[in-house]
Parts: structure tokens; sequence; C-alpha cells
């Protein structure tokens, strides 16, 4: 029997021989991940959810924002963690909530609330009207996640598994304060490691190009994948997702390639953030595998199924549309 390990442990080795299922960002959509939940086999009895197969449950993060059900989101996942069904790493949307709402020595929240900042956390606050009194008690929550799981034969993370970064933040959460005001400080290690691991590495793009992301904001930085080796690769080749129009020269990678390293020998790794709307479910290396697929942008809901394979392969998928019929799961 695998022993449940709570958040204060977020290093877990040998944990593996237990079979996981794991589930990409769900960005507020309670109804899919009812209906998600469903399809993967997992029943509710005597008010208790879990497999009958005694499957476990694994959240690469982002339960939050964006969709009319952060709450009632969270509120399942907690039930399902609290439960020893579940274990759950923090994506960078619960990382901003918890910045959103904490101070620094001089009172100065660490995530300042522009109306920028304010918006991309509206559906979430939106979820929590009337019971508003919640908040502090779902940021500490938060605050409680581990960046990463390693399980010895299996890892999970939201973003990226950058070998240094990873051994930095070992042993860390945001339940120490010093720690969480330091990540909010630009440029600061803390900071350069929790952008790396929840947001993803990203390169300056050449020739002054551009790209606007899926909020309508001009970034003159790409996403770089992370894993297969990057040396000697075009820009194109080594944008992650792909981005039409950069050039085919070699890219620049000012030292990124000393930081990026995951190797077709690791584990299988697991992760979702990248919003690979539309797209074909599919691994992205033998090993590497994101489940990010949308949700919430007109994409499904999706999962994988691993039972101890070090390949990962397509036929262990699982997605629902957006929209279907009303999961057995209840409230």
């Amino acid at each position: 029997m695998v022993r449940f390990i709570g958040y204060h442990d977020p290093v877990m080795k040998n944990e593996s021989n237990q079979h996981w299922d794991l589930i990409g960002d769900i960005h507020g959509q309670l109804e899919p991940l009812r209906r998600l939940l469903d399809e993967l086999g997992y029943r509710e009895e005597g008010g208790v959810i879990a497999h009958p197969a005694g499957r476990r449950l694994i959240f690469v993060g982002d339960l939050i924002d964006r969709g009319p059900a952060s709450r009632g989101v969270l509120e399942l996942v907690r039930r399902l963690a609290d439960s020893g069904v579940a274990l759950v790493v923090m994506g960078n949307h619960e990382y901003n909530f918890v910045a959103y709402h904490t101070e620094d020595e001089a009172g100065n929240k660490l995530r300042e609330n522009t109306a920028e900042h304010t918006k991309q956390v509206s559906a979430t606050l939106e979820s929590f009207r009337g019971h508003e009194e919640e908040i502090p008690g779902w940021v500490a929550w938060m605050k409680a996640l581990p960046f990463f799981l390693d399980l010895g034969d299996l890892r999970v993370v939201h973003a990226a598994w950058v070998p240094g970064d990873i051994a930095y933040l070992a042993g860390r959460t945001l339940l120490d304060r010093a720690f969480l005001i330091e990540s909010a400080r630009r440029g600061s290690p803390a900071w350069e490691a929790i952008e790396r691991v929840l947001k993803g590495p990203e390169l300056l793009m050449p020739d002054g190009l551009r790209v606007v992301d899926s909020g309508g904001k001009s970034r003159e930085k790409m996403r770089a994948r992370w894993w297969g080796g990057i040396v000697g690769l075009s820009w194109r080749e080594i944008s992650f997702p792909f981005i039409a129009g950069l050039p085919d020269g070699e890219a620049v990678l000012a030292g990124f390639d000393e930081l990026l390293d995951y190797g077709p020998s690791e584990p299988p790794v697991f992760f979702g953030h990248y919003k690979l709307t539309h797209l074909p479910v599919a691994p992205q290396a033998d090993n590497v595998a994101s489940l990010d697929y949308g949700l919430g942008h007109g994409g499904a809901a999706t999962a994988y199924r691993w039972s101890g394979e070090r390949v990962i392969t397509r036929e262990h998928f699982v997605q629902v549309a957006p929209e279907a019929r009303i999961s057995s799961l209840k409230d």
C-alpha cells in the first residue's frame, strides 16, 4: 500500500508502486472535471469518491481562474486529497493567487492588485461571492502545495522539469514566509526557479519578433521546450507550443542549454500549462507529456492513465469534451 504523503513533503521517492491517473489544468471547470473522473472510473459511495481498483489521482496544478466554478473545483480536489485519493502540485495560477493576497513587510501586495492582475483572478473571486471569508483558508492551503512530485519512476510538475530549479525548490514551500516574499522579487534565485518550473523557460525571440499570447498581450520572449536536447536546433524547432513565423536559423541559447536537460533516460514526467488547444493528444517524447489541451478555451479535459510504463503512449490518454452528459458525482 502506498502511504499518503502530505504537502509538507514535496519530494517523494520510490512511491510509484501505484497506478496513477494524472489530470491536466482544470481552470474552474467543475462539470468537465466530474465527467472526467466518471470516465476514469471513479465512483462515489457512502460520501467517498474512489476508484474500485484502488487507482489514485495527481493534479498538475492550475485548478482555478477562467472558469465559473473555481470554488467548487477546489472543494472537490481538496476532498479527494484529504481522503488520500489525490495529490496536487502547484500551478502558476495558484502561486499568483497566493501572491495577490499576501503582503510583504511594508504592507505591499506581493502581486500588485492592478486592474490586469485583478482581471486574471476575477473569475475565482466571483466564485467566492458570498463566501469571501473562506479565501484566507484557501490561500493557506495553496501555500502548502508542492512545486513538483518525484515518485521515483514518475514525475509531475506544472510547467517544466528544470533539474537545477527542481533541486533548488526541493523541500521548500510557500509556507516559509521569507521564501515566499523572496520568490516575488524579480531576478532573485527563488523568482527565477519558480518562473521556470511553474511558467516554463523563455528565450528572447530573434530579430525583434513578437508574439501575441492567448490573453492578447504582445510578448518578446518565446516558450522553449526543455526536453530532448536543444543544441543546434532552430528557433522553430525549440519553440513550444509551436510558433509560426520563427526563422530556421540556429537558436541562440544564451546558456539555456545548460539548464534544459531532460533526457530520454529520465523517468516519465507529466505537466500542464501550455494549452495545446485542439491538438491531438500525444506525448512530446517517449517520457514527456503535457496534459493541458485547453479546457476552458474550447479544448477537452485531459488525463493520462499511468500504470508503471516507461514509455508514454497515446492509448492511455483520456479526454472528455467540454460539453456532454452530466456527471453522476455529487457536489
